[in-house]
């Protein structure tokens, strides 16, 4: 993932609403607490080390996460954020940070909810830039989103993180958690979904591509698109595609952050429906919907906060 300069950019996560999708003023104080995990306590100046963001809601199920993270950037520098192994699986848009601004943002989303303990939101990894105490925090306005089918806002318990940086003994390595994943990490990335459709509120009812996958380990980096006898460019869901008539095959490549990828032919549009298959295509056009409804509704999100943030 890249850091960014200038205007902030938040992350178009997903959120599946499986009827009447609302945006309604309510906020409420769930009982969800979002917090730190270090999991080696003992960081030497040098290091690059493992913080994981964990959410646990044991009484009430969400499905979207919405915040902004800010570390001490004289003691600290983010190497990479992973979504590997995250409960939260859509990512249209990956999390993007600013070591000189020394913040974090994203918005992720689960399809269908969670409620449990000690679910994983994400993998940062630090590296140690001097010594001292170092403090990683929550901004205020770090939200998440039940999954009541209303777009109900609430408020989680933050618990933030403080750390000491040691100076290094001259026998002690120094330690790099990143690299160690990536170089353990030999699964390439799985798709989920890749569907070729096209609907009157985005590229005016002309036909794109929307795609997503999931990394279970070092996390995507990022996707890429060819059409016909193109090169491969990298993109983002959703894409417009260029050849209307749909006769040249697009690929669709997903990479992850150690180098693994994998690459589909998503289908073309269904042929009419016949009554046999009627409720099955019924079912994967409201699947479908839910899931565009989703999108523009986090581009309201993002549209919103980014024009706050100008």
């Amino acid at each position: 993932m890249k850091s960014f300069s200038g205007r902030k950019y938040l992350i178009i996560g997903t959120f599946i609403l499986v009827a009447g999708l609302s945006f309604g003023p309510f906020t409420v104080k769930a009982a969800t607490t979002v917090y730190l995990d270090l999991e080696n306590q003992t960081i030497y100046k040098g290091d690059t080390f493992l913080v994981k963001i964990k959410i646990s809601t044991p009484d009430k199920p969400i499905n979207v996460i919405d915040g902004t993270l800010a570390y001490d950037n004289n003691k600290l520098e983010i190497k990479e954020v992973s979504t590997g192994g995250s409960l939260f699986v859509l990512w249209p848009k990956l999390p993007v940070f600013s070591n000189e601004k020394g913040n974090l943002a994203f918005i992720g989303g689960v399809p269908g909810g969670f409620q449990a303990e000690e679910g994983e939101v994400l993998k940062i990894f630090f590296i140690a830039k001097n010594n001292g105490e170092a403090k990683i925090n929550f901004l205020d306005d770090f939200s998440v989103f039940l999954n009541d089918s209303k777009g109900t806002s609430a408020a989680p318990w933050l618990r933030p993180l403080s750390l000491n940086i040691s100076k290094r003994p001259i026998e002690i390595p120094i330690k790099n958690e990143w690299q160690d994943l990536i170089d353990n990490d030999k699964t390439p990335p799985e798709f989920i979904e890749a569907i070729i459709n096209r609907d009157p509120r985005l590229f005016d009812n002309q036909y794109f591509v929307s795609f997503f996958a999931v990394d279970k380990e070092s996390g995507i980096a990022y996707y890429k698109i060819k059409e016909g006898n193109t090169d491969f460019v990298s993109v983002e869901s959703p894409y417009f595609i260029k050849d209307q008539s749909l006769k040249s095959t697009v690929q669709i490549k997903v990479i992850d952050s150690a180098g693994n990828e994998n690459i589909i032919i998503p289908k073309l549009p269904s042929v009419p429906i016949s009554e046999v298959s009627y409720k099955i295509y019924l079912i994967w056009g409201f699947t479908i919907f839910v899931i565009l409804a989703l999108v523009f509704w986090l581009w309201r999100i993002w549209k919103t906060k980014l024009i706050r943030n100008i």
